[in-house]
């Protein structure tokens, strides 16, 4: 009988509710996603599957768990499965990506500069290895700690910590192999 009650306690109600988790970490898994894929269709993607497949886990998660941390490790898994799915299929049928980059209206020299210099770190971090480019993403734009990303990557803090060391140095050595002034 006290089996019967464990399961029935088990099978309640989920802790959370897949609303309130994306009213409280929507807005950075978004802006997660867009890291990752640099394409807001792909990012909208990422998103939606992301919150599908935490409704489908919903009731495994409770008040103990990580769900900052869960969420976003999801998210991960989705995308590194994407990716392989996208090196798959690009082996077999190799497609070229459309040029969409239309020019916009004439920007301050200021203005283009720092939009130049955004995209130069965007591109060194994007050709970082997976290991070294998440913590980056996460630590950066979604402004995770550490503690936070070692629960998301299922890694010990120190390795987070050092992976975002090289990462840093990585992003370095791009920067004076260009020969740009990063130390103005």
């Amino acid at each position: 009988m006290e089996l019967v009650r464990t399961i029935k306690v088990n099978q309640a109600t989920p802790q959370y509710m897949l609303a309130d988790l994306v009213d409280e970490y929507g807005d950075s898994l978004y802006k997660f996603c867009l890291s990752l894929t640099y394409s807001r269709e792909d990012a909208d993607d990422l998103f939606q599957e992301t919150f599908s497949k935490i409704f489908e886990q919903l009731p495994k998660l409770n008040d103990s768990d990580n769900p900052k941390g869960f969420i976003f490790s999801t998210a991960v898994f989705i995308w590194k499965s994407w990716k392989r799915k996208y090196a798959r299929r690009n082996r077999l049928a190799p497609a070229e990506p459309l040029d969409e980059n239309v020019p916009s209206s004439v920007s301050t020299e200021a203005s283009f500069m720092e939009q130049e210099e955004i995209r130069i770190v965007q591109e060194l971090v994007e050709a970082l290895p997976d290991k070294f480019k998440i913590p980056t993403i996460l630590y950066y734009t979604v402004e995770m700690s550490v503690p936070d990303i070692a629960v998301t990557l299922k890694l010990p803090a120190g390795t987070v910590k050092s992976r975002l060391f090289k990462a840093r140095k990585l992003v370095e050595r791009g920067l004076v192999a260009i020969h740009y002034d990063y130390k103005k």
